[in-house]
């Protein structure tokens, strides 16, 4: 055999076996496994999901109840805090109320190793506010027990706006110390 068809056999020989191969691993993740077959890892793979009870308005009703969802989360505690807290400013997928004005934002958060979750808002929480006592009552108890539920380690927090300790949001409740968890449950 001469030497160009001893290459061009050893090419398609080549060719068959790498097509073969492709071949065998689909397969193999086919059969193998009663896996989805995906091109692109899903967000949750690169991150994780973790479920999360936010706390909503309920209509008519001075009082706040749980709605849960699955959060996108990354493993940095305060990633977790503020995609948990997200998930809160979008409002509820349920019939409930959403309590937070128009426009705020977390900005910044801190975790301290004595149980304190700082939060920092944007300045429309207090300056987009409109509502009386019980709706300052509900906003503040869905920020609390927010933290309270999802957030293991905290027992306390504190609002701030810019920056700032707030001295309230409404008017109504006195949020210049951090609010403990167990007084908002």
């Amino acid at each position: 055999m001469n030497r160009l068809n001893r290459r061009w056999l050893i090419g398609v020989l080549g060719s068959v076996a790498i097509l073969g191969g492709f071949f065998w691993i689909a397969r193999v993740r086919i059969q193998g496994g009663n896996q989805p077959q995906r091109l692109v890892p899903l967000a949750s793979e690169l991150e994780g999901i973790r479920g999360a009870y936010l706390y909503f308005g309920v209509p008519g009703a001075d009082s706040v109840v749980s709605e849960y969802r699955d959060v996108v989360v990354k493993d940095r505690p305060a990633d977790q805090v503020r995609a948990i807290y997200r998930e809160l400013l979008a409002g509820p997928s349920k019939g409930h109320t959403a309590l937070f004005p128009d426009g705020t934002e977390l900005l910044e958060t801190y975790w301290t190793d004595r149980g304190t979750l700082y939060l920092d808002w944007s300045r429309p929480l207090t300056q987009g506010f409109h509502g009386g006592s019980a709706r300052e009552h509900a906003l503040i108890a869905s920020i609390v027990r927010t933290a309270g539920e999802n957030l293991p380690g905290v027992e306390r927090v504190m609002i701030l706006v810019e920056g700032e300790p707030a001295e309230t949001i409404g008017g109504h409740f006195d949020v210049l110390s951090p609010l403990l968890v167990r007084d908002w449950r």
